[in-house]
């Protein structure tokens, strides 16, 4: 329940009047951080992106190649990253039929969260309830 009340403060106070675009990378590194510990990665996430990984860093969590959990900065990133079987999280919701699992977008100002449960579930990785109620599906 805590998560729950977390993650939808975030999205509903933090990041209001947000132009449209790619989130900042300190918003990302947030998100990144709830989501991979959603999905039992605390505190690793494969990112190959310096500066994301630095954000990353800044919230505790350390850019590790064997995390089951990967950041894509590009569309190629998350073929490779799919086909290496990781929950691929990416910013941008185009991305998601290509091998993205979760996509953290910009909408209206505001953050917003998509998910292809069809690429979670290809991670055999398992997101929870919290996260699920939350994202918008695919």
């Amino acid at each position: 329940m805590k998560k729950t009340w977390i993650i939808a403060a975030i999205l509903t106070f933090a990041f209001q009047g947000l132009s449209a675009g790619e989130l900042p990378a300190p918003i990302q590194a947030k998100f990144i951080r709830i989501l991979a510990s959603s999905a039992g990665s605390a505190g690793k996430v494969y990112c190959t992106n310096a500066g994301l990984a630095k954000e990353l860093d800044k919230v505790g969590v350390t850019a590790d190649t064997g995390s089951k959990v990967a950041w894509a900065s590009t569309e190629g990133e998350v073929k490779s990253f799919k086909a290496a079987g990781k929950l691929v999280i990416c910013p941008k919701q185009e991305w998601l039929p290509v091998g993205g699992a979760i996509a953290i977008v910009e909408e209206g100002g505001k953050p917003q969260i998509y998910l292809h449960i069809g690429h979670i579930t290809d991670s055999g990785l398992t997101i929870s309830d919290s996260v699920l109620r939350i994202g918008k599906k695919l």
